[in-house]
């Protein structure tokens, strides 16, 4: 079994145009999207279920029901004294679809970093943005922040890229 880790081998894009279809965005949105897998430091985008009890009095097994489900977004970003992308976009209340591609992508950047292309397995995540937090100013650290986002909507974890 093959172990791996993010570092060049995923890709994080976010747009503020909504994909026509999540579970099928296309190449063309994609490459209209911000990259901001440079700037990013952690993301947490985790949806998550729960269950609901159906008891009987008939058995002593207590069966279960799916119930609700939820989703929460955070991330941690670097900011850039050149091109303050990441800081930019991400402003509080902005309404935007991050792209997370975690690995196995075919498609390449201008600079041979992995993107997705055709066919590729990604996760569209739709995010409002609740909180943007500047990192503390400390000497001898890069200046960072947090972003926390509600997800307004079922997000897609298994969309195929398409032509």
């Amino acid at each position: 079994m093959a172990k791996l880790v993010a570092n060049e081998n995923c890709w994080i894009g976010v747009s503020d145009t909504p994909p026509q279809n999540p579970s099928q965005p296309t190449v063309a949105e994609i490459t209209d999207a911000e990259d901001l897998t440079c700037y990013l430091i952690s993301l947490n985008a985790a949806a998550q279920g729960n269950t609901v009890p159906v008891p009987v009095l008939c058995s002593l097994f207590e069966q279960s029901v799916p119930g609700t489900s939820s989703a929460n977004f955070t991330a941690d970003f670097y900011r850039d004294d050149e091109a303050d992308i990441a800081w930019e976009m991400l402003s509080r209340g902005s309404k935007l679809f991050f792209y997370v591609g975690r690995f196995g992508l075919s498609g390449t950047t201008a600079d041979g970093k992995p993107k997705p292309a055709a066919n590729d397995k990604i996760e569209v995540w739709p995010v409002q943005v609740t909180s943007r937090s500047a990192g503390p100013l400390t000497s001898n650290q890069v200046q960072m922040f947090s972003m926390v986002g509600s997800v307004p909507a079922e997000p897609v974890e298994d969309a195929v890229v398409k032509a």
